[in-house]
């Protein structure tokens, strides 16, 4: 994956970051799914803001 990288001219830090902002993109799809599974943006709210 490096050498593929390298051959399309991407600076390594330019590669991690596209990398670590997949993964934060991810993480933001599956806490959302699971909002949704434990009853809505609303008790999601509710624990992010403590008052759950």
């Amino acid at each position: 994956m490096y050498s593929q990288l390298r051959h399309y001219g991407w600076p390594p830090l330019q590669a991690v970051g596209h990398i670590a902002f997949g993964i934060t993109l991810l993480a933001l799809g599956l806490a959302c799914a699971g909002a949704e599974l434990l009853g809505g943006w609303e008790q999601a709210g509710r624990l992010l803001t403590g008052r759950g």
